[in-house]
């Protein structure tokens, strides 16, 4: 269409250039001579008010795919040539396409409904001004149809006032140019970010909402919409325009990338946004449509090994012949289904294969097309020419045709041209051989040669227990499941170098069968198979039925702890054996990982211990599953649609039940069946919770129209988007809503109270972000890696705590740990450059003072414990410092607070190691001095020797190590066990050497030699001397404990030997000084030197009866301190008890008779005191005058009672464990007795023997005394039974 009116001579010249520029097909280079004349056109500032455009005639339809027009946001890329896509109709046989895109390459786009263009922009077509490229001045021109601008009557300012506005606060500089033709151009001055921003943000204030509808390949649809989403997310959030893809029909199968079906993709939005948009799903699509992956889902996976080849060469020659990838899976000849044999005359049928099993093809749209066809021809001759023949064979000698013990797959198909496959279920024998007519047979051979190649041998294990209970050959399963779990079967094979198959039936296991290349082996086998079987007897195993439910509780919780409790292993069932039982094997008090399993019969005492602990371990597991709810299951409809969000609901719902130590609901879905399984009470309530939950999910799906719409401050835009939009996905997930966020307005869409919520809980952040404060520390980069922490650990700490971002200074070649920090920054959200010396935090203003504060207390506690100082010592030095398992070192570093580190021997190579500490000052000090004194202490240390005499040794050490002990604290060295150990070391007792090894300090070390050398020489000038001390005597020396000896050994300086007790020798021993020994021997003397003593007489027939069995004699020695012997003369005979002192001679009642019947039930005989001895026994009392005359009042006293004790009671009791309640506590009892009787008790130390209790008094007294004695008794045992009562 021509001008109505006449242009200039600057804008015919303008648009010449532009013309002839677009039919060039390259950019311009703007010339001097382009450069805007000011007297022939003047722009239109943001002050003055455009003038009335001139008619003009119709704007050419623009490129909307140019990247100069509308350039993507985040920042300028380099332009791609663009591509012509392939996707669109299917090529005609000229080589046209049938409703192909325009020749440029832009994809095929439907017009808006209105019928307006898509708005464009450019600096170069259209009328007016050509913007001039000059160097350091960036300028970004966008260009506006009148249809694509708001009318002045619904903006909410005037244009100019809006580009005012606008330039104030952007930062570039935006103008705006009136075109002849009705267009109006923008063009913004600045950094290209920020000039586009600057266009992004006016289009957003006058532009007006675009519909664009543009058309994809179907199978481009799943990239565009990406990973959950992801992909068209980022877009929309890249380009601020809403973009809504058709939902995919979930009846038909995936589509293809070869597939030319296409389909509408509807973008909203602003001239500048939609634009944008369309250019982002052109660009997706395209790449797409030239290369495409796709699968074959014809062809029967039997056909795989035929189409690939042997080693794949026939596919490997058509990928390149045709220039695609082909991917053919593997033949799986051991889990396919194998087609039925055909009748006689027909061809075998074959299904295709399995989904996520098929070929797969990617390339070029052609040349995939191309090879699919040639595929697919392919497969039609195979269909013609393959034969299937079928032959039954043993089933345990299928795993040495094909598999790890036979010959590769492939390997079979290269040898024989056949496919083989072998049969799933246990109970099918038949192989499948699948190949051409010709080669068949071949297979077939070559299948039985390889399963006959090994000698079988059955062994029945059910023969060695045909008795046991529930059947032999239940037991037999029993057994192998066990031996199974157990791997004692694979240790089998592995020893003996055979093959074992376990076959099962309904009734139990089957006989075993032992495959070997070597007979002998499988004999051997077979002997360590009975001794494996005949270990385990139907008494070392039960079987326990539990629900299949509670197997997977079982395995988890229950196993280790019965192992443990009860020493019995569970064989829980695995998923193929769930009706199975549960078995309960004894294995005893071992470590169950390393368990031996016993080859040997067990002892009748070891089977009757089994049995106790199977009964136990049995009634637990009984007990426990008991104690469960019942089992029930729950099924629920659920649409497709809803089964993520569900599963998700349901994750969470189990973990938190599974917290609570409760068996949570099992859950498993079929197609939209949704089946809950397990206790009641999960059950019911997670199913409850499921209906719930879909009845919301179906009531918001109703309201998922409703859109909120609210402000929100551009300059935090991305602290709510987060890092790669994590926050905002997050946002998405916990409130589910679609959240849009664009120019300082968040746009929600879903449910109206859910997008409530999501208001609300973004408005609060936005409050909390205006709240923000930043602090920039100077810290010294020494100190940063310690701050921010392994990983980043310390500075993310304090991050989470105070939700703060903390900033340190990258560095040039950033540590791991510094990367770690630089991540945290808040998605991209610039920050000023930082000094070395410079820590950034930002956050909430009270969370940036905590962190500043808390940061500043870690640098000043740094900086407390920064302090440094090393110790350079001997690398021989080091043990010392450590010490036997590193205690001396650890007690040094617990002494002085101070980090101590020690470096390696093999860090060290001139023999020093330099010690570094770390800590405090005061640690460091204290520390230092500590190693250094150390150090001082090892570099004078010396080791000399000594030659002692062996006999000296045991001398030397003392009881104990005293001696050894003192010596070396008294030259000045350490008290500490190891220390003296180390010091002074003795050869050892199998050594004849006399050499006493002497290590420490100088000064130490000398004068240890000098004491050991003045032990030894006393030692040397000692004498013997030997004094005849009468044996009753002895103890009196000794004293008690030896207290008397060691006193008179230390008193005197000489050791002192005694005689042993019973030796009969009476010469004591006495060693020392010769000064020493004349002392200690006159000591002894005088202590045992015979005092004066005087005699009383004493009846004879009243001795015994006076002495009351010695005690008399104790008690005047410990009390008067005085001696009583009888002047050489012989103690009278003691009266024999009677010889038959039961009553009446009768049997008493055994201890198992009743205790009520035997309580009275005794034997008492009462024998007159008369004694046939005449005459009298001297009793010579010694000690001082005093003590005698109190003793000889003791002795006549006793005598003036002896006399009046005229009988003697003898009392049996029928249960010598009574006896204990007559002594009572401490001989409480039993003396009281004695006061109230007044007759001397004596109870018989060997009770067991039947001795009696012996009553000395008066007639009266001895009858009183056994009341008192019986009814003690009786009083004992009422208090013993009556807790029992």
């Amino acid at each position: 269409m021509a001008d109505s009116t006449e242009q200039s001579a600057a804008a015919q010249l303008l648009q010449q250039h532009l013309e002839t520029a677009s039919d060039a097909g390259s950019s311009h280079r703007v010339l001097v001579e382009e450069v805007e004349d000011e007297d022939l056109h003047k722009p239109v500032s943001s002050s003055d008010t455009p003038a009335a455009p001139k008619p003009a005639p119709k704007p050419k339809t623009l490129d909307t795919q140019s990247r100069e027009l509308f350039p993507e946001l985040g920042g300028p890329k380099p332009k791609a040539s663009v591509v012509a896509p392939i996707w669109g109709a299917k090529s005609n046989a000229n080589g046209s396409t049938n409703g192909a895109a325009p020749a440029n390459g832009t994809p095929q786009t439907s017009a808006p409904p209105s019928g307006v263009s898509t708005p464009i922009g450019s600096g170069r077509q259209g009328p007016g001004p050509h913007p001039l490229s000059i160097p350091g001045r960036n300028v970004e021109t966008m260009l506006l149809d009148p249809p694509h601008i708001l009318p002045r009557t619904q903006l909410k300012r005037p244009l100019p006032d809006i580009l005012k506005d606008l330039n104030r606060k952007a930062r570039a500089n935006v103008t705006m140019h009136a075109l002849g033709n009705g267009q109006l151009r923008f063009d913004a001055v600045g950094p290209q970010e920020h000039a586009t921003q600057a266009l992004k943000d006016l289009v957003n204030q006058i532009g007006t909402k675009q519909n664009i509808t543009v058309q994809i390949p179907s199978s481009a649809r799943a990239h565009i919409i990406g990973k959950g989403g992801s992909t068209i997310k980022a877009i929309q959030e890249k380009t601020g325009a809403r973009i809504q893809l058709p939902k995919a029909d979930e009846s038909q199968p995936p589509a293809d990338e070869d597939d030319d079906t296409m389909i509408n993709v509807h973008i909203e939005g602003n001239a500048f946004s939609a634009a944008a948009a369309q250019q982002e799903i052109d660009k997706i699509a395209g790449e797409r449509a030239a290369n495409v992956q796709t699968k074959l889902r014809n062809i029967p996976a039997e056909f795989y090994p035929f189409i690939a080849g042997p080693k794949n060469n026939l596919v490997h020659k058509l990928e390149e012949d045709m220039g695609v990838q082909i991917r053919v899976p593997p033949f799986q000849g051991q889990s396919l289904q194998p087609p039925s044999v055909p009748a006689p005359g027909q061809r075998p049928i074959f299904a295709p294969a399995p989904q996520d099993y098929n070929i797969q093809l990617a390339g070029e749209r052609t040349a995939v097309q191309n090879a699919r066809a040639a595929i697919e021809r392919r497969a039609e001759e195979l269909r013609r020419q393959l034969a299937l023949e079928q032959l039954s064979i043993q089933r345990g000698r299928h795993q040495f045709i094909i598999g790890d013990r036979g010959v590769p797959v492939d390997q079979f198909f290269e040898d024989t041209g056949c496919a083989i496959i072998l049969p799933n279920d246990e109970d099918d024998d038949m192989v499948t051989i699948i190949g051409p007519q010709d080669q068949v047979q071949a297979g077939l051979e070559r299948a039985m040669d390889l399963a006959m190649n090994m000698q079988c041998s059955n062994i029945d294990i059910s023969r060695f227990h045909r008795q046991a209970p529930g059947g032999a050959a239940a037991h037999a399963r029993n057994v192998t499941r066990y031996l199974r779990q157990r791997k004692a079967i694979e240790q089998l094979e592995r020893q003996h170098n055979v093959q074992v198959n376990t076959p099962f039936s309904s009734e139990g296991a089957l006989p075993w069968e032992l495959y070997a290349r070597d007979g002998k082996n499988a004999i051997r086998a077979q002997s360590e198979i009975k001794g494996l079987v005949d270990s385990h007897p139907p008494a070392r195993i039960q079987a326990v039925q539990v629900d299949p439910f509670f197997h997977t509780y079982i395995r988890k919780d229950i196993t280790p702890r019965v192992r443990h409790d009860y020493r019995v292993q569970l064989v829980v069932p695995e998923t193929t054996e769930a009706n199975a039982p549960v078995l309960l094997v004894y294995e005893g008090p071992s470590n169950p990982t390393s368990y031996e399993i016993p080859r040997g019969q067990p002892s009748q005492s070891e089977v009757s211990e089994m049995q106790k602990w199977l009964q136990d371990a049995r009634q637990h597991i009984i007990g426990l599953v008991n104690q469960q709810e019942e089992i029930i299951q729950a099924s629920l409809d659920v649409p497709q649609k809803y089964h993520d969000k569900l599963r998700k609901f349901i994750r969470k719902e189990q973990d938190e039940r599974r917290s609570q130590e409760k068996i949570p609901a099992r859950v498993s879905n079929i197609g939209t069946t949704v089946n809950i399984k397990g206790p009641r009470s999960a059950v019911e309530n997670l199913a409850s919770k499921c209906e719930a939950f879909i009845e919301q999910e179906k009531a918001d799906e109703k309201e998922r129209g409703f859109t909120l719409e609210f402000e929100f401050p551009q300059k935090f835009a991305n602290h709510l988007i987060g890092k790669g939009g994590s926050n905002i996905r997050e946002l998405r997930e916990k409130f589910d809503v679609d959240i849009q966020v664009q120019d300082g307005k968040v746009e929600l869409k879903g449910p109206k109270a859910k997008a409530e919520a999501a208001k609300t809980h973004i408005l609060a952040l936005g409050r909390q972000l205006q709240d923000e404060a930043t602090h920039i520390l100077k810290i010294d980069p020494q100190f940063h890696r310690a701050l921010i922490g392994a990983q980043g650990a310390q500075i993310n700490r304090l991050q989470t705590r105070y939700k703060v971002l903390i900033f340190f200074p990258r560095t040039q070649k950033a540590s791991n740990d510094d990367e770690s920090v630089a991540e945290a920054s808040d998605a991209g959200k610039p920050r000023r450059q930082q000094a070395a010396d410079e820590v950034m935090v930002r956050g909430p203003k009270r969370g940036a003072d905590e962190a500043r504060d808390e940061l500043l207390s870690l640098l000043q506690y740094l900086k407390d414990t920064s302090y440094t100082a090393t110790v350079t010592v001997q690398q021989k030095q080091i043990p010392s410092l450590i010490g036997s398992g590193g205690a001396a070192l650890d007690a040094l570093r617990n002494e002085t607070k101070a980090v101590i580190d020690i470096p390696s021997a093999r860090d060290t190579a001139d023999g020093l190691v330099e010690i570094q500490i770390k800590g405090t000052k005061e640690a460091v000090a204290a520390a230092k001095k500590a190693l250094e004194a150390k150090k001082a202490v090892f570099e004078d240390t010396v080791v000399k020797t000594v030659e002692v005499d062996r006999k000296y040794h045991r001398s030397l050490i003392g009881a104990g190590g005293s001696t050894i002990r003192d010596i070396v604290v008294k030259a000045g060295g350490s008290d500490d066990r190891r220390e003296i150990a180390r010091a002074v070391q003795f050869p050892k007792q199998d050594n004849s050497d006399n050499t006493i090894k002497i290590e420490g300090r100088t000064s130490v070390v000398d004068n240890i030699i000098q004491q050991i050398e003045a032990i030894v020489a006393e030692r040397q000038n000692q004498v013997t001397e030997v004094i005849e001390v009468p044996v009753e005597k002895h103890r009196s020396l000794i004293g008690r404990g030896g207290d008397v000896k060691r006193g008179l050994e230390s008193q005197f300086k000489v050791s002192i030997d005694v005689p042993r007790q019973g030796s009969g020798q009476t010469g004591i021993k006495i060693v020392g000084q010769s000064a020493d020994v004349e002392k200690a021997k006159a000591h002894i003397q005088s202590l045992t030197k015979d005092q004066p003593g005087e005699t009383l007489q004493v009846p004879r027939a009243l001795h015994h009866s006076v002495s009351n069995n010695g005690q008399i004699f104790r008690r005047l020695k410990s009390d008067h301190h005085v001696t009583v012997d009888h002047a050489g003369h012989s103690i009278p005979a003691k009266p024999a008890a009677p010889a038959s002192i039961r009553a009446n001679g009768g049997a008493l009642p055994l201890i198992t008779d009743d205790e009520e019947s035997t309580a009275d039930a005794h034997s008492w005989t009462v024998v007159d005191q008369t004694s046939t001895e005449e005459g009298d026994i001297p009793w010579v009392i010694r000690g001082s005058p005093e003590n005698i005359e109190k003793a000889k009042k003791v002795i006549e006293t006793a005598i003036e009672q002896a006399k009046k004790e005229d009988a003697i009671g003898y009392l049996i009791l029928p249960d010598p464990r009574t006896y204990r309640y007559v002594i009572g506590q401490g001989g409480t009892k039993v003396n009281q007795i004695r006061k109230q009787s007044g007759s001397k008790i004596t109870v018989p130390r060997d009770q067991a023997k039947g001795e009696a209790i012996e009553v000395v008094g008066t007639k009266e007294g001895v009858e009183k005394a056994k009341d008192l004695i019986l009814a003690a008794v009786k009083e004992g045992q009422n208090a013993s039974r009556s807790p029992r009562e």
